[in-house]
């Protein structure tokens, strides 16, 4: 008969097997996989006949002008677009977390885009902003405003990227929007006998009390804009002149158009590497700006 801490320990593998087997099945087996077609010259999935080549497929990717401008629009989002959509989600909950009549439906209609599938906001998008026909210039022309090539302007296309993501950002903005009804309200009221203002009480009040909210919404976002597909593809295919054409796009292209296999591969190797180390240095320099309630402070 098992004694209690054998029973404890079976009991402990019968519940986290299920885990274990997924994440070896959906992610050491895929990812191990792609490491080593990284290193070959295979073409398609799954090839067999394959050589092994070393760091050729990276050595290349070094003199491709497309990888380069891939990986260049891809940090311009992560740099720019997600302190932009970022600061966006966080004023759209400082409007939704009002005391007016009426500000649960407002509440409601933000968050209705989120659960509309990215694809179908995209086409959407592509009637508004279309250069001929589009909603938007439209209304632009009742104000004699000419035509504005919004998709079609290698200017213009990433703002329109950027401004889609906030329209899509109900989640984050959501989160905001708990952390500020989490703060509590006497340090509000103890600020204002003290003679503080507005200001001075969003800068010394709710920000560092929603901060922690902040370092998650800026982790997340992070990631999505280093893997971000499917607005460049539906939005502009990747132009005009590789304007939006985001660093898994090229993965995509590589893979399924080029059939660079291999060379697809190689490039989700950087792109990890790319995402840990941006991860790792948000989450170190956070100790400077996130306070977390009830903890000690040296």
């Amino acid at each position: 008969m098992l004694s209690s801490s054998k029973l404890d320990q079976w009991k402990f593998l019968a519940f986290i097997g299920p885990w274990l087997i997924g994440f070896t099945l959906f992610f050491l087996i895929p990812f191990g996989t792609a490491v080593f077609y990284a290193f070959t010259d295979a073409r398609l999935p799954g090839a067999t006949d394959v050589n092994f080549i070393g760091w050729d497929n990276f050595a290349l990717l070094m003199d491709d002008e497309v990888f380069g401008k891939s990986v260049g629009n891809t940090l311009y989002f992560v740099l720019i677009g997600v302190p932009v959509v970022t600061i966006g989600m966080l004023l759209i909950a400082l409007l939704l977390n009002l005391d007016v009549k009426g500000i649960a439906l407002f509440r409601t209609f933000y968050y209705l885009p989120t659960l509309v599938p990215i694809v179908a906001t995209v086409i959407i998008w592509r009637l508004v902003f279309n250069s001929e026909f589009g909603v938007l210039n439209a209304f632009l022309d009742l104000f004699g405003i000419g035509k504005v090539n919004w998709l079609g302007s290698a200017g213009m296309i990433k703002p329109v990227i950027i401004l889609l993501q906030i329209w899509i950002s109900g989640s984050g903005v959501l989160i905001f929007l708990a952390a500020l009804k989490g703060v509590p309200a006497h340090l509000y009221e103890a600020a204002r006998i003290d003679g503080a203002g507005v200001s001075r009480r969003f800068f010394s009040i709710t920000l560092p009390m929603i901060s922690p909210s902040i370092l998650f919404v800026l982790v997340i976002q992070t990631m999505y804009n280093f893997q971000m597909f499917t607005e460049a593809m539906l939005l502009s295919n990747g132009g005009p002149n590789y304007a939006s054409y985001t660093y898994v796009f090229n993965i995509y292209k590589s893979a399924f158009t080029d059939l660079k296999y291999s060379m697809a591969m190689a490039q989700s190797m950087i792109l990890f590497a790319m995402i840990l180390a941006v991860t790792l240095f948000i989450l170190k320099a956070s100790d400077r700006f996130v306070y977390y309630e009830g903890e000690k402070r040296g």
